[in-house]
């Protein structure tokens, strides 16, 4: 059973990103924390990774957050993304603005600040609108985990 796909950016598009994303600030954390967890209770439920709450106590916010990048609005977190190396990390989208093509704005975001020639991205297999999402955006599946 396929739990994961590794995806590669194999073919460019030439849309821009119509939004600009911030670099995290710690005054945002009790917000990420919420939404992170809300955006991936239920497929780590549905895979039955324990614990569903993925972000249990601070300690999730020492290290690695100079990566992550926030999409606000009216001081509200819409989405966000983490940039590691060649790999596009953990792209949320708040549920309330879900449908809105804010992904896909994230998603070429992402792709427009990478720093590398080669990028990649990780997907549940569970994820079926992100699987679609990055298909669309010039991705394709590299490999199984």
């Amino acid at each position: 059973m396929v739990l994961a796909y590794e995806m590669e950016y194999k073919h460019p598009v030439q849309e821009r990103s119509a939004v600009e994303l911030i670099p995290y600030s710690s005054s945002y954390q009790e917000q990420y924390k919420t939404l992170y967890n809300e955006c991936y209770h239920e497929m780590r439920e549905a895979l039955d990774i324990k614990p569903y709450d993925f972000i249990q106590d601070d300690s999730f916010f020492d290290s690695g957050m100079e990566n992550v990048y926030l999409l606000v609005e009216n001081g509200e977190i819409i989405g966000s993304v983490a940039l590691k190396k060649d790999e596009i990390d953990d792209l949320i989208v708040n549920r309330k603005f879900q449908g809105q093509g804010y992904g896909k704005q994230i998603l070429l975001w992402a792709l427009e600040h990478m720093k590398t020639e080669r990028v990649i991205l990780h997907v549940a297999d569970w994820n079926k609108r992100a699987i679609e999402l990055y298909k669309k955006t010039g991705f394709e599946i590299t490999g199984k985990g």
